[in-house]
């Protein structure tokens, strides 16, 4: 045990000085404090730091974050910050909202972190922030927009959200970020026949930083759209967790990732196909340049039984100067019979070939450049 650990079990020590805590959730950060202590700081020793800098989680400088515009479509927004949480004036009846510190314990999915993810379990040590969310089925159409906005811009702050889409329900939340260091933990509880789209734009300064681990529960007949946009910052660290728990369901995921400077980027997604009939698509295009850093990881593992599972992975990765680097690693993992899988992963540079055309067209050879990488990253545009 070492510096960081040591400084997430301080943290929630004064946790526990400053807050009056329920019993169940002081069980829950000593469970997660003594966990903790039997791991190693996270650092390059491990597979999901390899290729990003551990030692970013221990700085305290001025994060913020360039928030997407909308443009018209309806939005009902959730603003989180260090004094809790505020809803926008139209918040619509079929969407209940609660405080994550008031949510009883049955409520709470107990999520499993490891070695790997201990970053992650900090979250579950120190989250004082976050919501829950109860969808039920209604013809209203907009976007639930959660936007992180901390005055404390170079603090760490723990969030943790959950969202239950009652069955035959249907939302889309779009998750930003605008100002704080953030370790976040999203737990979408995904019924019967329901519908999420859930879109992640975070856009952040040279300085910023994110940490977010999301799990996906799905039951029969339920679908996940996930889309992600990542850029910038000196550290992104996302983990997407998909976990199908019946038959007849589809989880497709996106990610554009685009590091510059000295930043790294870190995407990774773990499908577990425990039963039948289900089908996991996952699309990554990631740019690097300058001495940035991306790491993409696509991981499905097929259960015994889990027959007539289909699994697309496809990771494509364009390196825009010689001192950058992005690994990319697709791994499929079957235990069953009858599974439909195709896998695949490859980084370069941009083609000379069709530069060299587009300038022929009398287009300069910096609109060239970027028309080609537009291109690229529309391949991976799921929605």
């Amino acid at each position: 045990m070492a510096g960081l650990i040591n400084n997430w079990l301080s943290a929630a020590e004064q946790l526990t000085v400053n807050e009056a805590q329920p019993a169940w959730l002081k069980a829950q950060r000593e469970r997660a404090g003594m966990q903790l202590k039997s791991y190693q700081d996270p650092s390059r020793k491990l597979e999901y730091w390899r290729y990003a800098d551990a030692g970013r989680l221990a700085e305290e400088k001025s994060s913020s974050g360039q928030l997407k515009d909308l443009g018209e479509v309806p939005q009902w927004v959730i603003t989180i910050s260090e004094h809790g949480y505020n809803l926008s004036e139209n918040w619509p009846a079929h969407l209940q909202v609660s405080s994550i510190m008031d949510a009883k314990p049955e409520q709470l999915k107990d999520l499993d972190f490891d070695q790997e993810t201990a970053a992650n379990l900090s979250n579950t040590l120190l989250y004082s922030q976050g919501v829950g969310l109860i969808a039920a089925p209604s013809e209203d159409s907009g976007q639930v927009v959660v936007i992180y906005d901390f005055a404390e811009a170079g603090k760490w702050h723990y969030v943790r959200n959950q969202f239950v889409l009652s069955a035959n329900s249907g939302i889309t939340v779009h998750e930003q970020l605008s100002s704080g260091r953030i370790n976040v933990v999203n737990v979408f509880d995904v019924n019967s026949k329901a519908r999420l789209n859930r879109l992640q734009h975070i856009n952040l300064n040279e300085q910023g930083a994110m940490v977010g681990f999301t799990c996906y529960e799905l039951a029969e007949g339920a679908e996940v759209i996930s889309m992600n946009w990542h850029q910038g910052g000196s550290l992104q660290h996302h983990i997407q967790q998909v976990n199908f728990n019946q038959s007849e369901s589809l989880f497709k995921s996106g990610s554009i990732n685009k590091s510059f400077d000295n930043n790294n980027i870190t995407d990774i997604v773990n499908v577990n196909h425990h039963h039948k009939n289900n089908r996991s698509e996952v699309t990554h295009r990631s740019m690097a340049k300058d001495r940035s850093q991306i790491f993409n990881n696509a991981k499905a593992l097929v259960a015994p039984g889990a027959d007539q599972s289909e699994i697309e992975q496809d990771l494509k990765n364009i390196l825009l100067s010689e001192d950058a680097k992005i690994f990319s690693k697709p791994e499929l993992e079957v235990y069953a019979d009858e599974v439909i899988a195709a896998h695949g992963s490859t980084i370069g540079a941009l083609d000379e070939q069709s530069l060299f055309y587009l300038q022929s067209r009398g287009i300069p050879v910096a609109e060239a450049r970027d028309i080609m990488i537009e291109s690229f990253e529309q391949e991976a545009i799921i929605c």
